[in-house]
């Protein structure tokens, strides 16, 4: 496994009081699969994502990427976490304005030292691969919702991640939009062999992904059917998941 949770609790603290995020979540993901996580605006999604960065520490449990704990990593381990090993894709992403689409997509490699020529040539296979090539020369503020969101697949696969964390990428997107980045997405996992988690609000637009697991109140459900796109799916449990793992 190149993910794993293991019983990981994240309370934050607010004027009325604490809100559990997260409570005991366990999960694993594997090169090649794409999981995905569904449930309400609130119910800590983000949370698990941002814990799966390293760019949080949990309250209790563990987050083990590779078999070493991403929370016991000093800030320096993680600041190369992110750069090396995860690509991630927020909803709230920032784009700097006034860049071209390729000046964008090769940013994080220059950061990080890569040659100008090599980074140029990634920056435009990753475009290709995403289907959006056409927009290299084009200005971030031009780029429709589902332009940006490729462009911002493509920015998070440019260092090459083993692990590809999407958070909110298909909201706001057409029912055809959703689909073809879900099938972006499960291609980049079957082909390039990258453990990819990507969370949204509903469970219709994440059809492609297996496991398919709600989040809701800051724990994974599992024993009840859930709605999705008016049918029943009993989700397996986490001790059922565990179980097949284990297999």
């Amino acid at each position: 496994m190149i993910l794993e949770f293991d019983r990981v609790s994240k309370t934050y603290q607010r004027p009325d009081g604490p809100r559990v995020a997260l409570d005991r979540v366990t999960l694993q993901l594997a090169r090649g699969q794409i999981a995905g996580i569904f449930g309400p605006s609130g119910s800590g999604k983000t949370t698990l994502l941002r814990l799966a960065a390293g760019l949080q520490r949990p309250d209790s449990g563990t987050v083990t990427y590779k078999g070493e704990s991403v929370s016991e990593m000093s800030d320096a381990q993680r600041r190369r976490y992110r750069r090396r090993e995860v690509g991630c894709v927020w909803s709230d992403q920032p784009w700097a304005p006034g860049l071209r689409v390729l000046e964008h997509v090769e940013l994080p490699l220059l950061v990080d030292g890569c040659e100008s020529r090599v980074a140029r040539r990634l920056a435009h296979k990753f475009l290709l691969a995403c289907e959006a090539g056409q927009c290299a020369n084009t200005n971030l503020e031009e780029l429709s919702e589902g332009e940006r969101q490729r462009v911002a697949i493509a920015r998070a696969l440019v260092i090459e991640p083993r692990l590809l964390l999407v958070d909110g990428a298909l909201a706001g997107l057409s029912l055809i939009e959703q689909e073809t980045i879900m099938a972006l997405l499960s291609s980049l996992a079957v082909d390039a062999k990258v453990a990819v988690l990507v969370a949204d609000t509903g469970a219709g637009a994440i059809l492609r992904a297996d496991p398919i697991l709600y989040l809701r109140d800051g724990r994974l459900i599992g024993e009840e059917p859930v709605d999705v796109s008016g049918k029943l799916y009993t989700l397996p449990t986490v001790a059922a998941r565990r179980s097949a793992a284990d297999a």
